[in-house]
């Protein structure tokens, strides 16, 4: 007897919802296909509406080309599209869309009302709910489409659980339609809620003028004033664009476009990432608006659920995008390479004198007590025929380093406070008054003893701060800051915690905020600061973030410990110095700064044998 199939056909509508899982994840989801359609319609204007974050209701209302009553009724269908017929066309798609699967697969976990006109009056309406088209009549309207959706996930309460805050939500959708209106400088887009209206950005023209004045409406102007621009061509494609100067590397300001596609596309990302740590040798990285353009043949967008990632034929596209960046940040910093010349035989005759002025031909070494070493005569004198040779003083001052004070006897301290049984270390010195050196069991350290005192005073200020409730002050004038409408976006939703924290914030027009009330621990500009760096945050919902108390008391200890640590170039006791290094040893991490600057170095005796060509 033959066993009982197991596989069985599933039914449509439990098809839609898991298709529906790979394209709407949330609100701004569902926000980004609805405003590539219209931009694939052609449409000059673009109003978005959010009730609840979007949970409850988004509207999408464009000037484009609009559908017939015909294709209104078809684009619920699934894999019904106007932008591929075959295969071929598959392979260099230029549309923002193509797959036709958003509108089914968003009526498949909401209730949509699509209103639509190719000409000026003559227009259809259609409702679907839960796949189920239950409405289909004329309307009059104007040209262009209005799409609305309701009740999220309103059959799949699994999923709607899964939601966040409408603040949250808000924010996602924000930070999806301002990468679009970057993308389109010559389009319009409105974005608001019940409340407010979040971004307003009026047709600001093509180009790289159009985009610069775009950025302004979005971020602000100073932001696009400490911008580089990026121009780039070559036989694979062009890249264009902006790179921002290094008083823009607050928040996430990092948008890429792929033939007009926003993306979020790691390779791209990478060769960022490589070209900002080549020039500024950081990992600090500044606002980016990069377009790339090639040939729709020449990449693949049709790679990942949400069409964030693509995939590039030819490889060496990212070697133009990683040049492209490089020189546009290196013209940002003024620092282009000037053309190599060959030294004439009058330049290369020329010889270096010394930090102190000695004659042509000598070299010093300046020792305790100031005194200098003439260098071995070209007659072959070696060094042991410089024992017993007269010392003579140097002349002028030398930029050399020089010990301020006979070495110390060794001192057993641990390297960390948690990490055991202490190591003996023993006090070299300084070294031009800027780092400590130390003799170690296993090599030689050099501490910063700036960043090392800002770590010990850190530590300190931090831990007296904790015990103490933020207490508020009034401003005798509110701080305005004019913020990007997601960044505003992401302070609303902070809201309580900075009440809680001793903020009195307002939200007016666009991405302005008032502040007329701060902790009275900070100064007015401390406040903006951390203000700043609240808004530009926004970690990703698997990670724990920090509370804004936390980040007041991490800001506020680390700007005080900056002021108040020891500065380079000062020179330190032998006393001071033993109570420093005794001090770090002793802190929780005696590693970094609290701005993650690094505070130990390290040469390990195999590394320095290496060097000296003893292994």
């Amino acid at each position: 007897m033959l066993p009982m199939s197991t596989i069985r056909r599933l039914p449509d509508r439990l098809i839609d919802q898991i298709a529906a899982g790979e394209v709407v994840e949330r609100p701004a989801s569902i926000v980004k296909e609805l405003v590539e359609n219209a931009l694939d319609a052609g449409a000059g204007s673009i109003a978005i509406r959010l009730d609840d974050g979007g949970k409850a209701r988004i509207r999408v209302e464009d000037d484009g080309s609009g559908m017939s009553a015909e294709d209104a009724r078809l684009a619920f269908d699934r894999h019904a599209t106007s932008k591929i017929a075959v295969f071929e066309d598959l392979l260099e798609v230029s549309t923002l869309g193509f797959r036709g699967e958003a509108l089914a697969s968003i009526a498949s976990v909401a209730r949509v009302e699509l209103e639509t006109a190719a000409d000026q009056g003559d227009g259809f309406k259609v409702r679907v709910e839960a796949s189920e088209e239950v409405l289909a009549e004329p309307a009059a309207r104007s040209r262009g489409t209005t799409i609305e959706v309701s009740s999220l996930f309103y059959n799949v309460p699994a999923r709607r659980k899964f939601l966040k805050a409408a603040s949250t939500e808000t924010r996602r959708v924000v930070e999806v339609v301002q990468g679009y209106a970057l993308a389109r400088p010559q389009v319009r887009f409105e974005l608001e809620t019940a409340r407010r209206k979040l971004l307003e950005a009026l047709p600001a023209g093509e180009g790289a003028e159009g985009l610069a004045r775009r950025i302004g409406q979005v971020f602000g102007r100073q932001l696009a004033e400490d911008l580089t621009k990026i121009a780039f061509e070559s036989s694979r494609c062009r890249v264009s664009g902006f790179v921002g100067g290094s008083e823009t590397t607050r928040g996430r300001r990092t948008f890429t476009y792929v033939n007009g596609r926003l993306l979020r596309d790691k390779s791209i990302l990478s060769s960022f990432y490589r070209a900002v740590r080549d020039t500024w040798h950081a990992d600090r990285f500044p606002a980016l608006f990069l377009f790339l353009d090639l040939p729709a043949r020449s990449v693949d967008v049709n790679v990942h659920p949400q069409k964030a990632e693509v995939r590039f034929r030819d490889g060496d596209v990212l070697g133009d995008v990683y040049r492209s960046v490089r020189r546009a940040l290196e013209l940002g910093l003024g620092e282009l390479g000037a053309p190599a010349q060959a030294l004439s035989g009058d330049a290369a005759s020329r010889t270096w004198t010394g930090g102190g002025a000695l004659p042509a031909g000598q070299l010093a070494w300046q020792g305790l007590g100031g005194r200098s070493l003439a260098r071995p005569s070209e007659s072959g004198d070696s060094i042991d025929s410089l024992r017993g040779t007269e010392v003579r003083e140097s002349v002028g001052g030398s930029g050399l380093a020089h010990a301020v004070y006979a070495p110390i006897e060794p001192v057993a301290v641990p390297l960390s406070g948690r990490s055991g049984e202490p190591r003996p270390f023993r006090i070299l010195g300084q070294y031009k008054a800027t780092l400590l050196m130390l003799e170690g069991p296993d090599g030689l350290y050099l501490i910063d003893q700036h960043v090392a005192h800002e770590r010990i005073l850190y530590e300190r200020l931090r831990a007296e701060l904790a015990r103490e409730t933020p207490k508020s002050q009034p401003l005798l004038e509110p701080v305005l800051l004019e913020l990007a409408p997601a960044e505003a976006a992401r302070l609303e939703e902070l809201g309580a915690q900075l009440e809680e924290a001793g903020f009195s914030i307002s939200f007016l027009s666009g991405g302005s905020v008032a502040i007329s009330e701060v902790p009275v621990v900070l100064t007015g500009k401390q406040a903006e600061r951390l203000v700043h760096a609240l808004a530009a945050s926004g970690v990703s919902e698997k990670e724990t973030e920090p509370s804004v108390r936390e980040r007041l008391l991490d800001s506020l200890a680390a700007s005080m410990a900056c002021k108040q640590a020891v500065k380079m170039h000062e020179p330190l006791s032998p006393d001071e110095m033993e109570a420093m290094v005794a001090e770090l040893f002793a802190a929780d991490n005696p590693y970094a700064c609290p701005h993650g600057r690094p505070i130990i170095l390290k040469m390990s005796d195999a590394d320095l044998e290496s060097r000296f060509g003893r292994r």
